[in-house]
């Protein structure tokens, strides 16, 4: 297009909006911030994937801790017995020969009946603290000498003479006063040890057949090491021997064993009766049984088991080299372990599965503001805001070690809330703007807090969340073009 004036010189006219046109930088400011920002959320995985290192290397700090307290006060317990081991003579032919060899029974009881009363003490190493206990144990009941006809043994096959009552104690050290053994009327003091030729101890060193292997605390003992590996003996005397011809031994013993972490019994007895009673106020029950019933209090708890033969999958009578058999009697073990009520280093690794969605948000709604109130942020000031929510979970590790992880929760997102409002109250110059982020932030808190004490409702109550807040940040997003 062109003009004439009036000496009918033509000039011509600039392109409309030619002294306006802006850069691909201001057209496009809004998208590069959006992406700037999202590369500074991945960058801040690096920080939060060394924070939850720094807590595993805690948890396992604690671990060894405890260990070494445990190692020299005595560590899980598991108590089997009293049986009677006894010798019999096989005959078998080899190579058209007649040859006699001597295998070991394993005679379980009749009856069993368990009296436990635990007192917990808490031992520390530093800042860290492990459960210790001191257990008065009972067990009473009778052997039937019967039951060894019913397996396929005769009587002139077995030598009673040399038979031993045996009792499997995983940690010995926790053994506090010298052991008697009441049986068919006689008392004798059991010896250290389990001498018995050919007797399979349980599990291989390192598999552990008593754990569960899921995350979730089923209480369990974590011993490989086998039931008969270490115990106490006791060898019959004559009066003793004449009692068993009779058919019917009653017995009683009782321990005074200091242990750690968890107490359990394995169901031996045709018909195994168990009471177990502590001032510890959280225990966890578990193994291959149940309480039938349990109360817990202030004061503590007491618990009541009944298991019958019915229930497991082995007899009154093992041979001793039966693996087979012998892990199966090892599997059916039961008690309780005395946990920690809060684990916080577990807590703490929960909170930190939350903390790129906080950075996230958090970076989102400065981003609102900035593009709305057209208040431009720099991204170094995304960074610090950043930083600081990452080292909220390191003042929360730290914290949570000495104070337990409610308060810690507390204090540390307190003080992360109030150096961010001030910092972005500084850098929007809006005070009220740096509280509307403070604000966001106490809310993203609290709802994570509830997150980690919820249990069964965490993953629902979690989505809907999340749900209701993109449904919030769609409906503030609509005000910006990128």
């Amino acid at each position: 297009m062109e003009t004439r004036d009036s000496s009918n010189h033509v000039t011509p006219l600039l392109p409309e909006g030619n002294g306006n046109k802006r850069s691909f930088i201001e057209r496009y400011s809004a998208s590069i911030k959006l992406v700037v920002v999202g590369l500074l959320t991945l960058l801040l995985l690096i920080p939060l994937g060394m924070i939850r290192e720094l807590i595993n290397e805690r948890k396992f700090t604690k671990s060894n801790a405890v260990l070494e307290i445990t190692s020299k006060w005595g560590g899980e317990q598991i108590v089997t017995g009293p049986c009677i081991a006894i010798p019999y003579t096989q005959e078998r032919i080899v190579n058209d020969k007649r040859e006699i060899i001597t295998r070991d029974i394993l005679l379980f009881p009749e009856m069993l009946d368990v009296q436990a009363d635990a007192t917990v003490e808490k031992r520390k190493r530093g800042i860290y603290e492990a459960s210790v206990y001191k257990a008065e144990i009972t067990l009473k009941g009778a052997f039937d000498m019967g039951e060894i006809e019913k397996s396929g043994i005769k009587n002139e096959e077995i030598q009673l003479d040399k038979a031993r009552v045996i009792m499997g104690i995983t940690d010995l050290r926790g053994i506090r006063e010298e052991v008697s053994l009441q049986l068919g009327g006689e008392t004798m003091l059991m010896e250290p040890g389990i001498p018995v030729e050919n007797l399979f101890a349980g599990p291989n060193p390192g598999i552990n057949v008593y754990t569960s292997g899921t995350e979730k605390t089923v209480a369990a003992p974590n011993v490989p090491s086998g039931i008969f590996a270490a115990g106490l003996n006791a060898r019959t005397d004559s009066s003793a021997i004449a009692t068993m011809r009779d058919g019917n031994v009653p017995f009683s013993v009782t321990l005074y064993l200091d242990g750690s972490m968890g107490l359990y019994v394995v169901p031996v007895g045709k018909v195994t009766t168990a009471t177990f009673q502590s001032d510890w106020r959280a225990p966890s029950f578990g193994g291959d049984f149940l309480p039938a019933d349990h109360e817990i209090g202030d004061e503590g708890f007491f618990a009541n088991w009944k298991v019958l033969d019915l229930n497991r999958s082995y007899g009154q009578v093992v041979r001793g080299d039966d693996s087979s058999a012998i892990n199966m009697v090892a599997s059916s073990l039961f008690g309780v372990k005395f946990i920690q009520p809060i684990d916080q280093y577990q807590q703490n690794l929960r909170s930190v599965k939350y903390g790129i969605l906080i950075i996230l948000l958090t970076f989102v709604v400065v981003l609102f503001i900035e593009l709305i109130k057209k208040n431009p942020v720099n991204p170094f000031h995304y960074l610090l805001v950043g930083l600081a929510l990452v080292l909220f979970y390191a003042l929360l590790l730290s914290m949570s070690e000495i104070w337990g992880f409610n308060l810690a929760y507390v204090v540390a997102a307190f003080m992360t809330i109030v150096m961010i409002i001030l910092h972005m109250g500084a850098i929007l110059r809006n005070r009220k703007q740096g509280v509307l982020v403070g604000m966001l932030l106490a809310f993203l808190y609290l709802f994570v807090f509830l997150l980690i004490r919820m249990e069964s409702y965490s993953l629902l109550v979690g989505s809907l969340g999340l749900f209701a807040i993109l449904g919030v940040i769609m409906y503030y997003a609509r005000k910006i073009r990128l």
